[in-house]
């Protein structure tokens, strides 16, 4: 069967999945948009000839389609292609999401269509194109036909594929949040304590350019917990009373440095378990730093 895609959704992931499936041989057929001006933009970048704002005017023999709309606007989607005159037993509808799990495309397997899912744990943070090429992607389905196509396509595209299962899914996009979108996060965070000693922002990375990577080198090679430095892992208590005293006393600028120290407590409080893990146990230095924590925890909880 001679394959040929349909994108439905023009966002940042489309621009990517679109330009590793043509490099590979794959017949792009139609990109759908619900705004025109995206499904031109993209169809117009990489010389696609058919795109519209209309899904009833996908061609029938389209057999591959790929829903990289958000998370919230997969369901709607695939009512929309239930309703089409497809030959649904021999089409596969993949979505690209990874909070959601299969059951969104239920409205198409009940129409006999072959679902499943494809999530690459890549940031895409716009319509730059991305390298895909050696991505760790996700492959959920309860179809072998489905799994023996993205396998084949993970193949081509030269992904690194693994299976996962749909009631554990939400848990694999966590850990995603956590690795990616805290690690942003706490690099913000970064940025601006930096720039309480008038460091200008545009310097931050460079400064903890050395820390980063030298810390992602030895999560790499001893994991995360043998791999923790710093005050919590050396049981320094004092410096840990500086820390949540600094934070207190900016909390007057404004609701950022309130959130702020929470989020100090609750991470510090994290590093006590990686301290546990790394040592077998917590010595007292340790235990006192927790008793520390959580004190400031249940102050935090009882203000709220």
């Amino acid at each position: 069967m001679k394959t040929k895609i349909a994108i439905i959704g023009a966002g940042r992931i489309a621009y990517s999945l679109t330009s590793a499936l043509l490099k590979e041989g794959y017949i792009v057929d139609a990109i759908i948009s619900k705004k025109i001006k995206s499904a031109k933009a993209l169809a117009e970048k990489f010389g696609i000839k058919k795109y519209s704002d209309d899904i009833n005017l996908i061609s029938k023999s389209v057999n591959v389609f790929f829903l990289t709309v958000p998370d919230s606007e997969i369901r709607k989607t695939a009512i929309q292609l239930s309703k089409l005159k497809l030959k649904f037993s021999t089409t596969f509808f993949i979505h690209l999401s990874g909070a959601e799990d299969i059951s969104v495309l239920i409205p198409l397997k009940v129409k006999g269509g072959k679902t499943g899912s494809l999530h690459l744990m890549q940031t895409f943070p716009s319509n730059k194109i991305v390298n895909i090429k050696n991505v760790n992607s996700a492959i959920e389905t309860n179809d072998d036909s489905v799994c023996k196509f993205l396998l084949q396509l993970c193949n081509s595209l030269q992904l690194i594929p693994f299976r996962i299962d749909s009631k554990d899914k939400i848990y694999y996009h966590l850990a995603g949040v956590f690795a990616s979108n805290f690690l942003a996060g706490n690099l913000f965070n970064a940025q601006k304590l930096l720039s309480l000693n008038n460091i200008d922002e545009q310097k931050y990375f460079d400064i903890l350019s050395s820390t980063i990577h030298s810390t992602l080198q030895n999560i790499k090679k001893v994991g995360p917990a043998k791999a923790l430095s710093g005050p919590v892992d050396r049981g320094d208590i004092n410096t840990i009373r500086k820390h949540i005293s600094s934070l207190k006393m900016n909390n007057s600028k404004g609701d950022y440095f309130s959130f702020l120290f929470k989020n100090y407590i609750i991470q510090s409080l994290n590093l006590i378990n990686l301290v546990e893990e790394k040592y077998g146990e917590l010595n007292k230095s340790h235990q006192n730093i927790r008793k520390l924590l959580v004190q400031e925890s249940n102050k935090i909880e009882k203000s709220i």
